[in-house]
């Protein structure tokens, strides 16, 4: 069961047809209330984004790309300051589909990015970071895909 097939939500709104999106489907994707916005990074540097993290998503696990300290790593620490707001990117790497969590203690999403299962696609979250956030995955494959989050303070 840990490899079957998901339907994605782009696939089962193509099916079912657009006049679903607003009633059953609105809100399935991007941030919780209160936790940021999620958008297509369209590459330019807007005031107010925080600080930058950059991840690449393969299924074997997330590539950690910026800053400096995460470089490299596979599902590297991120090392967050509460208050602080910050963009996480992620770049679709292998063509299969991710979503990016940043969960609680009991594993209940805080952060949601939107989903991407096109290679190539960047996916842009900006958020604040809380004492809340413990880790981080993607929704399609957690046991691959997870990293810890530690907090520091300033």
């Amino acid at each position: 069961m840990a490899d079957q097939p998901r339907t994605s939500r782009r696939t089962a709104l193509k099916l079912t047809g657009s006049a679903v999106t607003s009633t059953v489907f609105a809100g399935c994707t991007g941030s919780l209330p209160g936790s940021g916005e999620s958008k297509e990074d369209s590459g330019s540097k807007k005031k107010g984004k925080g600080k930058e993290i950059r991840l690449g998503a393969k299924q074997n696990g997330w590539q950690g790309r910026a800053p400096k300290s995460i470089k490299g790593k596979k599902n590297p620490t991120l090392i967050l300051q509460p208050g602080q707001k910050y963009t996480l990117i992620w770049e679709n790497l292998d063509g299969k589909e991710h979503e990016l969590y940043i969960v609680n203690k009991k594993d209940k999403p805080v952060v949601k990015s939107e989903d991407a299962e096109e290679k190539g696609k960047t996916v842009s979250t900006t958020f604040t970071a809380s004492k809340k956030m413990v880790q981080y995955y993607c929704e399609y494959h957690p046991q691959s895909m997870r990293g810890d989050i530690k907090l520091q303070q300033k």
